[in-house]
């Protein structure tokens, strides 16, 4: 009778395992970057499979814009709010020169000039490398420098020609396959302009036009604050918008993960390990049986006829 050698269940799995370990690896890296295993029997639907995958893959994509999306709109908000302070203080400025013989013009116009700077930086700040107050054109400043424009006349208009660098096209992006969202703020602005308008109109006074300047000052700052007001308004229900969708986005990762778990598997680990286990059993299973026919075969040979 021929000795069969012998191998322990734990020595047999080792085996098995580092025998077919490239092939298994091979396997699990097909079906993660959404190709076909062939022969890998332990994925229930392939199609379904790969499938589910593209769509996880889109949603991750999607997520991850959102969050870029959202710190973009969030940078601009905050853009905003500081224009809208600027406006309010402006208002307050003309109605104390206006007001108090003690208050100086001087001042008055050192305070706007700052804040034209200011707004230049503004309006010129970067996010993630872009210029997100210049429309779709983010590779471009939004503005010239706002403190060296010529002097502005008493009844010149507001016009953002003058100084605006950008596109007039809002930046959009889709959220998901059915949500498109646009960042409604640029440095073309109607309350943009009339802010820094207004601020021009207070560089200079001349005696003769200065309480005229004031006036006009006052009214564009306050136009400029109320139109800032609805500009930010819509700024935020888009943010809510994009709330709303990452919320979705959320759920929908959540079911196609489950999804994935139920038809097939994700990483090289637990295909190597399911597919390892699966198939020792069943080379186990025919060791066991070769090894019997063999015992019974040589039995035979050894019976006397």
């Amino acid at each position: 009778m021929t000795n069969l050698p012998y191998l322990s269940a734990s020595q047999y799995n080792q085996s098995t395992a580092l025998r077919n370990e490239r092939s298994f690896q091979a396997a699990a890296a097909e079906l993660t970057s959404g190709g076909i295993a062939d022969g890998y029997s332990e994925v229930k639907n392939v199609q379904q499979f790969v499938g589910q995958e593209l769509m996880l893959n889109f949603v991750e994509s999607y997520k991850g814009s959102a969050v870029l999306n959202k710190e973009r709109m969030g940078f601009v908000s905050t853009q905003v709010a500081t224009m809208r302070d600027i406006a309010v203080e402006l208002q307050r400025q003309v109605s104390q020169l206006r007001s108090s013989p003690l208050a100086k013009p001087e001042e008055l116009s050192t305070w706007c000039n700052d804040k034209l700077d200011q707004l230049t930086s503004i309006l010129n700040g970067r996010f993630d490398g872009k210029y997100p107050m210049s429309g779709d054109a983010s590779n471009v400043p939004s503005t010239k420098d706002l403190r060296s424009l010529p002097n502005m006349g008493l009844t010149d208009p507001v016009d953002s020609n003058l100084y605006y660098l950008g596109s007039t096209a809002n930046i959009k992006f889709r959220a998901d396959d059915n949500t498109i969202v646009e960042t409604n703020v640029r440095g073309d602005n109607l309350g943009v302009a009339e802010l820094i308008f207004a601020l021009r109109l207070c560089i200079t006074l001349p005696a003769a036009e200065k309480d005229d300047r004031l006036k006009r000052a006052n009214d564009l700052a306050l136009q400029a604050h109320e139109d800032l007001v609805v500009v930010n308004g819509q700024l935020d229900t888009n943010i809510k918008t994009l709330d709303g969708v990452q919320d979705s986005l959320l759920q929908l990762e959540q079911k196609l993960t489950e999804n994935i778990k139920e038809i097939g598997y994700r990483t090289q680990s637990e295909v190597l390990n399911d597919y390892v286990q699966s198939k020792t059993q069943v080379e186990l299973t025919r060791y066991v049986t070769t090894s019997l026919l063999n015992s019974l075969k040589d039995l035979i040979q050894q019976m006397p006829a």
